[in-house]
């Protein structure tokens, strides 16, 4: 590994526990959410230098820990944090089990995504809205380094997996880019995170700092060339619109997503071609492929397959034993089918449990970023990728933002009766 990024490396850890020392106990499971946040984004996926991606997810780690420590924050956030420890939980014993997946692989993920899940769980409001922060941050961050990988960087910081690919927003006249995420899907994903908070505006940011926030996620979805995430996202908005609880905002949120639907399709900004081009792709093709190999998986395995799959990470297996239906690569590309061909029946249902139980017990911000998530498992291994995965965990198990500040609260009766004898 190259020494300096090594001292680089080493250098953040150190940076990173000497700012946590410094940060008041009051705030510090907010700042710690959100450097974790950072650290995963930057270097926590399979596709970085080992070296990289364990560092990261140490990183991460020591400051969740660090700000557990500190807080004596001891309880957890109640029923989707233990749901999102239920599905890891489970995850982890098929692939003790099986040995269908690298045990140091799952202990990093899996271990860090829970942590994340408790840390994030048992925060208040006001950290919360430090979290959102970070969140805008990172995703700015990563924006600006994936416009030097389209002007300065000859390839991206981590390298491509599976080489670079053309961008058809822009009718494949640039590659889609993906900062340091390892590929433009868990990119744009990020980016549908940080759209959506600036969207619904839980943070309570202005307004001239939430089109600030609107403008550069929307930049790097163009920059990432991902149809699906859009699709995804727009899912995401419609369902935070129809949760509104006023009939003005919704009407008027209604128009305003039309009034730019009606401006983008009379521009002619290719939205016509794009989806032509969607339909006719290997990418939709592999997708269906995916669909079609469902039948296979429920008729063509042994029963106790069938219900429990093979363990977390056995997707290859499948391909081995012509179970699917795709030739265009050895990825599934739908959580769904993934989950029920390395899982089973048995995993999928957990997974579906794992995923209504979290969004019903979610705020309305909440609700729209999974409402997202949970359109991406029809054409993206979400859950495969470190990064992607533990901010999922993360989200599940967000609080509420409504939720009222914990600690001690001053009645307004005994501050005025108290008020005469400090007079005195």
């Amino acid at each position: 590994m190259n020494p300096v990024l090594l001292v680089s490396l080493a250098g953040g850890l150190l940076g990173a526990v000497a700012l946590m020392l410094l940060v008041p106990p009051r705030l510090i499971r907010g700042v710690a959410v959100g450097i974790a946040i950072f650290v995963i984004a930057f270097g926590f996926q399979g596709g970085a230098p080992p070296a990289v991606w364990q560092t990261s997810g140490l990183v991460a780690i020591s400051v969740l820990v660090l700000a557990l420590i500190r807080a004596r924050a001891a309880r957890s956030g109640g029923v989707r944090y233990w749901a999102v420890s239920a599905w890891l939980g489970y995850i982890s014993l098929g692939i003790v089990l099986t040995g269908s997946w690298p045990l140091a692989f799952a202990v990093m993920y899996f271990g860090l995504a829970g942590l994340l899940a408790w840390v994030v769980s048992t925060v208040d409001p006001t950290e919360l809205r430090i979290v959102y922060a970070f969140i805008a941050a990172t995703a700015a961050f990563q924006v600006a380094l994936a416009g030097l990988e389209l002007t300065v960087l000859p390839e991206p910081i981590w390298g491509y997996v599976g080489g670079a690919r053309d961008n058809p927003f822009v009718n494949n006249e640039l590659i889609r880019t993906q900062g340091t995420f390892g590929h433009p899907i868990p990119f744009a994903v990020f980016c549908g995170f940080s759209l959506l908070i600036a969207w619904s505006n839980p943070g309570g940011w202005s307004q001239k700092w939430r089109l600030i926030n609107l403008s550069i996620a929307v930049t790097g979805l163009a920059f990432s060339g991902t149809r699906s995430a859009v699709f995804s996202i727009a899912i995401g908005l419609l369902v935070h619109i129809a949760l509104s609880a006023s009939l003005a905002r919704w009407l008027r949120s209604v128009v305003v997503l039309a009034a730019i639907g009606v401006l983008l399709i009379n521009i002619d900004v290719g939205i016509a071609r794009v989806m032509t081009e969607l339909f006719q792709s290997g990418s939709f093709s592999h997708r269906l492929g995916g669909l079609e190999s469902v039948p296979a998986l429920l008729d063509k395995r042994p029963p106790l397959e069938v219900w429990f799959g093979n363990g977390f990470g056995s997707a290859g297996q499948l391909y081995d034993r012509h179970l699917m239906h795709q030739i265009y690569m050895r990825t599934v590309d739908n959580m769904l089918v993934y989950a029920l061909g390395t899982m089973g029946i048995v995993g999928l249902s957990a997974l579906l449990a794992l995923s209504v139980v979290t969004a019903a017990l979610a705020d309305r911000t909440g609700r729209a970023i999974l409402a997202m998530v949970f359109a991406m498992y029809f054409s993206f291994d979400l859950w495969t990728w470190f990064n992607i995965g533990a901010f999922t965990c993360m989200f599940m198990a967000m609080p509420r933002s409504d939720r009222t500040v914990d600690g001690l609260v001053i009645s307004r009766q005994a501050l005025v009766s108290a008020t005469p004898r400090m007079r005195s």
